[in-house]
């Protein structure tokens, strides 16, 4: 008898270690799969493989995962916080709300021109016109810090009023910050103006001639700024706009390899 249960405990254990050794994680969302899967079920319901095919794209999306999270954990605990009246504890988690706030978030990588939006209809939301108009008056301000508060209340309303009619102005305002001396960050200052585009392809502003001159005189990335002149070449809002990036495209085109 007692053979046969340690026989038995031993092939538990077996199946645990195993099953433990053999398990795997979603290349999505990283939850625990079998090794023969990539993605978890939901996520296969969600994502096609190609929608995460490098390994860059699978750890910028845990960030953005991660980032979602932790913002709606700080807003749980602070409203269990308020209804139990523990007010040490509710300071708290402000802090650290209005703290995560003043960190900016940029992209990592470009978003290319693939999911621009079509067919929207812009909305005049008053939220949204609010939210701009206090990141335009902490722009204003001098000071890194206040420039933080300005991109998070932009992020804020490209997030919550994508339809608003003042979300590709947003993306357009966080790339100006972005380029400006106070960051010097020449990477996120491209990939705004091109989301700016993504968010209105109609927007009256220069945006894919800007990014094309950030790849090229910032970045020296050519082959990404020849891409998007391209791209600014058909179909940039104004003609002059348009005839411009045409005109800088062939000169690149032209330009001996490993010149400047």
């Amino acid at each position: 008898m007692r053979l046969v249960r340690f026989f038995s405990v031993a092939v538990c254990l077996i199946f645990v270690s195993f099953t433990a050794y053999a398990a795997n994680y979603c290349l999505n969302c990283f939850e625990q799969i079998d090794e023969n899967e990539k993605y978890c079920v939901v996520c296969k319901a969600k994502l096609s493989v190609d929608e995460l095919k490098t390994k860059e794209e699978q750890l910028i999306h845990a960030v953005t995962v991660s980032r979602e999270n932790y913002r709606k954990s700080l807003n749980e605990i602070k409203e269990y916080y308020q209804n139990t009246g523990n007010q040490l504890r509710l300071q708290k988690a402000r802090r650290e709300l209005d703290a995560l706030d003043k960190v900016p978030q940029p992209l990592y990588t470009d978003e290319g021109l693939g999911n621009v939006r079509t067919g929207v209809k812009f909305r005049d939301i008053e939220d949204a016109n609010i939210l701009f108009k206090d990141a335009m008056m902490y722009k204003k301000k001098f000071g890194k810090e206040n420039r933080f508060t300005a991109i998070k209340r932009l992020e804020k309303l490209i997030q919550d009023y994508p339809d608003s009619n003042k979300a590709d102005d947003a993306a357009f305002e966080i790339a100006r910050i972005y380029e400006s001396g106070y960051f010097a960050d020449y990477e996120s200052a491209a990939m705004y103006y091109i989301k700016s585009y993504q968010l209105n392809p109609h927007i009256r502003q220069p945006v894919l001639l800007k990014a094309a001159i950030i790849y090229e005189r910032m970045l020296k990335d050519v082959n990404k700024a020849k891409a998007v002149y391209k791209q600014a070449a058909l179909y940039s809002y104004n003609a002059k706009t348009r005839r411009n990036a045409e005109r800088r495209l062939k000169e690149l085109e032209l330009r001996k390899p490993g010149g400047y």
